[in-house]
């Protein structure tokens, strides 16, 4: 069964485009999983500023997202990170979140490496871009990602990104060299 298009007060989506996802508001519970998945590699490499020291950092961080969930969405103002979770099974593989970043909004993204490779990054990376122009009408969504990390550029490519251009900026915490 579909579920309702996700709306100011919804809590879920099924993804249209990838039967097998649903996006949800992250909760406290989501705590091991989400510091499970910032102790891989992937995470450490790209996207360290999302590495927690414990369960209880991860859970810090959890209550801020969870904070940043008010009627109506404003991603262009605060993030609003959600889960990614399989349907058939209810586990948790990784969140997709839209941020203010200088520009406009930003997507990100991160899924866990064992579940990487099968599409869900690009169902659900795919499904927020279109909340967030379709009914969230935001002018744009920038995807910004570290130029040594092709999966996450062909994530970008392959949910409708076009390349714009290759800088230098602050990302992560640290300078790099990233695609927009």
């Amino acid at each position: 069964p579909r579920l309702a298009r996700h709306c100011p007060g919804t809590e879920e989506i099924q993804v249209p485009t990838d039967p097998r996802l649903r996006l949800r508001r992250l909760t406290l519970e989501d705590t091991e999983v989400l510091f499970r998945l910032s102790q891989e590699e992937g995470i450490k490499r790209f996207i360290p500023d999302q590495v927690y020291r414990d369960e209880g950092e991860a859970a810090q961080v959890l209550r801020f997202l969870i904070a940043q969930y008010a009627d109506p969405p404003a991603p262009d103002t605060r993030p609003y990170v959600q889960a990614v979770e399989l349907i058939p099974t209810g586990e948790l593989i990784g969140h997709v979140g839209l941020s203010p970043v200088e520009g406009g909004t930003e997507i990100g993204y991160a899924i866990g490496a064992a579940q990487q490779g099968r599409g869900y990054a690009t169902g659900a990376v795919g499904e927020a871009l279109r909340w967030a122009l379709v009914e969230l009408e935001l002018p744009r969504v920038l995807g910004i990602v570290d130029s040594d990390n092709p999966g996450s550029i062909r994530v970008l490519e392959k949910a409708g990104f076009s390349f714009v251009e290759e800088t230098q900026r602050e990302m992560h915490g640290a300078r790099r060299s990233v695609r927009i």
